[in-house]
């Protein structure tokens, strides 16, 4: 639901490159374009859910739902001190929040629904090899939001993953899994697997979902990659405590 403020005032919007994931004492912030998270309390997320007209696109909840802030109370400065720190715009964003849509229910690994026993080909060993210098490279470079924006424009392209296509995906995913340990190794790098995981399935032509989520207690922030349901470098007891703050 848009939140809107009755008094009339001037709307406020969140800039496109800002998630947050609202807790119990405040939320998780994940700027894009700084590449970090960070957080901030009870009182600025509220004021945020009752100034910012796209508010509900623009967050996740991870828990029970807030109380909106009195907009007499979020107007004046605690307004001017979240416009100041980037949380709020005084102008409508050129593009559209950053969606997140949740992939938390049913989660299944990917080993349990199929079983393929196939060998990887030339096309898989090019296409690693591609995928893991680009993420290398993004990562490397570039910030979270020109890459979150470059596979949704390549996504676009994609056809939906659907009941016909997904053999080929879970081939690819085999196929990735034989072949990563020779390029890198995957501990503590769950950002550059995911990434690699992601190019790779696009360059086959499957549209998988790249899912960034927080832990708040104990902090903790996780990536990986989905088929619908299925986890696929992952297992659905590693990322259950999780709550999805980016999902493209």
């Amino acid at each position: 639901m848009i939140n809107r403020d009755p008094s009339g005032a001037a709307p406020y919007w969140v800039p496109p490159h800002v998630r947050f994931c609202v807790t119990s004492t405040g939320a998780v912030v994940l700027d894009l374009k700084r590449t970090r998270y960070f957080g901030i309390g009870s009182k600025e997320t509220r004021a945020l859910a009752t100034l910012a007209l796209n508010w509900s696109r623009a967050s996740v909840v991870d828990g029970d739902s807030i109380e909106l802030m009195p907009s007499e109370e979020a107007l004046g400065n605690l307004a001017n001190l979240l416009v100041t720190a980037g949380l709020l715009a005084t102008a409508p964003p050129s593009e559209e929040p950053l969606a997140c849509q949740m992939h938390r229910l049913d989660l299944r690994s990917v080993e349990c629904e199929h079983h393929y026993r196939g060998f990887p080909r030339m096309r898989h060993i090019l296409a690693l090899a591609r995928a893991f210098r680009w993420a290398r490279r993004a990562i490397n470079s570039r910030d979270l939001y020109s890459i979150v924006r470059e596979i949704e424009r390549e996504k676009a392209l994609l056809l939906p993953v659907t009941e016909s296509n997904t053999r080929r995906a879970i081939e690819s995913v085999s196929a990735f899994r034989r072949l990563r340990p020779y390029a890198f190794t995957a501990k503590d790098q769950c950002l550059v697997h995911a990434l690699t995981l992601t190019k790779f399935l696009m360059l086959s032509g499957t549209s998988p979902t790249w899912i960034i989520a927080v832990r708040p207690r104990p902090w903790a922030a996780h990536s990986w990659v989905q088929l619908n349901n299925l986890v696929l470098d992952s297992n659905p007891e590693e990322v259950n405590g999780y709550t999805p703050i980016l999902a493209v």
